[in-house]
Parts: C-alpha cells; sequence; structure tokens
C-alpha cells in the first residue's frame, strides 16, 4: 500500500464547477502549448489528454438528473495520471526512463512516478497498458508525458522559480514573489477549494471527513475513490455517486499479461534469458503488444484551451 507520508491531492467533485483553471494552470507552469481543436457538441475540451495537456476536466452527463436540479446538470471530474503505487507503466518500462522519484532525501518515502525523456525509447508500452490511459507519447519531442505532481514546485527547484531580481518588476522588493510555491499549481489556482494538497495520509482523512458531511446532508451515494484502487492512487477523490458516472473506471488493474513480462520479459528480469520461457512469455505479453500497436494509431487530440 502508499507509504502515508507520500505526498497526494484530493479532488472534492462536490465542489468543482468545472472552471477549468487547473487545466490552464497545469499548461502554463509546464510549458504546454495548444493544438486546434473543433467542437463536437460537448464542452470538454481537449477530448483527452494528449502530451499537451496532462489534465482535463471531464463534463459527465448523467442520463438520469437529480430530481431537484435543473436540466443542465454534470458530474464533474479532474482527470490525469493517478501515480499509481502498483503503477502499470513502471512495470513494463523496458528502459528504466518511467520510475517512481523521491520526493525529499529526508525520511519520507514520498514519491511521484515520472519519465526522463533522455530515457525513453518511444516504446509506447506505457500508454498501451495504463489502467487510466493518462499517458501520452509526443513524436516531435520524443517522450512521453502525464502530469508529474508539478515535481519541481513540491521539491522546492531552485531552477525553476527566478530570484525576486528576477521576477516582475512588482514583485522585486518582495521576499517571497512565488507564496505557497510548493503547492501545485491546479491545487493553488483552484477558486472552490475543490483541490487540496498535502500527505497521502492528511488527504485521506480530509476526503473521509467530506464524505461523511455529504451522507449527513442527505447524499447516500457519496463515496472515496483512490485509497484502496492499485494499491492506493495519489489522487484521492470525493464522489457524489458511483465512480463510472464520473468517468473512472470502477475496479482499475494490471493486466495478467503486464506482471509476466515484469516477471520473465522485460530487460532485467531474473528469468528473461531463458528459452524456455519464450512461448509463455509470447502468450503472455500478447495483450501488451496489441495494445501498443493500438496505441501508436490511437488519433492525438489537441489542447485548445
Amino acid at each position: 500500500m502508499a507509504n502515508p507520508t507520500d505526498m497526494a491531492i484530493m479532488f472534492d467533485a462536490s465542489l468543482c464547477t468545472g472552471c477549468r483553471a487547473c487545466q490552464i494552470a497545469c499548461k502554463n507552469w509546464n510549458e504546454r502549448t495548444y493544438t486546434r481543436t473543433d467542437n463536437n457538441g460537448t464542452y470538454e475540451n481537449p477530448l483527452e489528454l494528449t502530451s499537451q495537456c496532462w489534465n482535463r476536466i471531464l463534463f459527465n452527463e448523467p442520463e438520469e438528473r437529480p430530481s431537484s436540479d435543473d436540466d443542465l446538470y454534470w458530474y464533474f471530474t479532474k482527470y490525469q495520471c493517478m501515480h499509481c503505487t502498483d503503477a502499470t507503466c513502471v512495470k513494463v518500462c523496458p528502459s528504466g526512463a518511467t520510475k517512481k522519484y523521491k520526493v525529499s532525501d529526508g525520511d519520507s518515502e514520498a514519491y511521484v512516478v515520472k519519465t526522463d525523456p533522455k530515457q525513453c525509447i518511444g516504446c509506447n508500452y506505457c500508454v498501451a497498458t495504463c489502467p487510466f490511459q493518462a499517458c501520452r507519447y509526443d513524436e516531435a519531442e520524443k517522450g512521453i508525458f502525464r502530469c508529474v505532481l508539478c515535481f519541481d514546485r513540491i521539491t522546492n527547484s531552485p531552477e525553476a522559480f527566478p530570484t525576486p531580481a528576477q521576477a516582475s518588476p512588482d514583485m522585486k522588493d518582495q521576499p517571497e514573489p512565488y507564496p505557497n510555491r510548493n503547492i501545485p499549481a491546479c491545487v493553488m489556482t483552484c477558486t472552490t477549494g475543490a483541490l487540496n494538497f498535502g500527505t497521502r495520509e492528511e488527504m485521506v482523512e480530509l476526503a473521509k471527513a467530506k464524505v461523511d458531511e455529504l451522507k449527513k446532508k442527505g447524499v447516500d451515494n457519496a463515496q472515496l475513490y483512490g485509497v484502496e484502487e492499485l494499491s492506493g492512487l495519489h489522487y484521492i477523490y470525493v464522489l457524489e455517486d458511483s465512480p463510472e458516472k464520473y468517468g473512472l473506471p470502477e475496479k482499475p488493474s494490471v493486466p495478467a499479461g503486464v506482471t509476466i513480462w515484469e516477471a520473465l520479459v522485460k530487460p532485467g528480469a531474473p528469468w528473461g534469458g531463458l528459452a524456455l520461457v519464450g512461448l509463455v512469455a509470447a502468450a503472455g505479453v500478447g495483450y501488451v503488444i496489441n495494445k501498443r500497436n493500438e496505441g501508436l494509431e490511437r488519433k492525438v487530440a489537441g489542447g485548445g484551451e
């Protein structure tokens, strides 16, 4: 299970208004560009995560709306890499480019999942096997991109922040021109308080308290998501109804073929060099290969915010 001292984000769906300020903040901080998109009859933009859009808000319109609401009603969902404890992308990466990076060198075991573009070989195995379809390959930049939990911000990387003298002229005399800079950009910009950041233990407790509060208000289906899934996600969700209504897989899992790949075939695996596992390996990784090929053909949608 996830370490309680890991850093995590809590998303409270009951407070989200779908303003998408978090999408813009993510793009701005990570210096992602836009791609032209067309209106397909939905308020969602873009229609899927891309190498340029690491975070998007889903507009899930239910077939049956709560009787107390007007005709216009959505279940909003913040969707991005979940930084799974049992991370499929880490398991299948043959080059070691995708791995868990520690947030601090202290006693904490806190980490985020990241891909080093210098080591990435473009195999797209992570894209094909991710239970959340949350990472994307960029052909131009030759690398895998996804939410990194604003790793440079939460680690207070000095390279990420200019000194006061380099900041805006309006801020040059301030001792700290970037207040709360150790908070992810999406959390810092959220105007309704739908996003919170802290240790995973703190976020789980905060989410449990909010679920109890919602149930007292008559939201009987209020529930948590991300606490147990894939040994614990680093995004903890407070939902007012079932996960599928929010566009979340109810029971995300690591495909069996991935486990066989990691144990028998992946470079560095203890039995990777034995010829006798050839047939077993072929059967086990069939899923991975097929999904990879599908992923390579996937049409990339743009982030036109």
